[in-house]
């Protein structure tokens, strides 16, 4: 009976403890992805020319929520975009394509909100777009002149 007793203490204590922290976890996919200051400079209607400069590459960003009001941090895609491309800054990479988003969020003590985390992580690969000017106007001699005649 001992045995029996000690093998239910024991069980009861684990599933209070993944009562105490429930969590959840979501994927998706996105194309191509860039940092806002990129597009900032290249514009809206610029061609976006772009070539892969590594690896996979991946980052995280997360937020903590404590006593369900008290938020600290940022956990939406551009800020784990940013943390990617932070860790490599010799890629020199604008932004990443072939993408893999995963979403979670773990919560402890849920049923009194005591502290909550939600995180994004991204994965894939970095590019570099092509900073050139692109059309009729990048050509030297459709440029002004400048300088002096005398």
């Amino acid at each position: 009976m001992d045995r029996f007793a000690h093998a239910l203490r024991t069980s009861l204590f684990l599933l209070t403890g993944i009562l105490l922290m429930a969590g959840c976890t979501s994927t998706g996919n996105l194309g191509i992805l860039s940092n806002s200051e990129t597009e900032a400079d290249l514009g809206p209607h610029d061609p976006h020319t772009f070539h892969r400069v590594g690896n996979e590459i991946s980052g995280e960003a997360c937020r903590h929520f404590i006593l369900g009001v008290l938020p600290i941090g940022r956990s939406d895609i551009e800020s784990a975009l940013k943390d990617a491309l932070s860790k490599h800054p010799g890629l020199k990479a604008d932004g990443m394509v072939h993408i893999s988003v995963q979403s979670t969020l773990y919560g402890f003590f849920p049923i009194y909100n005591v502290y909550t985390v939600t995180c994004t992580t991204i994965k894939g690969i970095p590019i570099r777009f092509d900073h050139s000017p692109k059309g009729p106007s990048a050509h030297p001699a459709s440029l002004p002149e400048t300088g002096t005649k005398g």
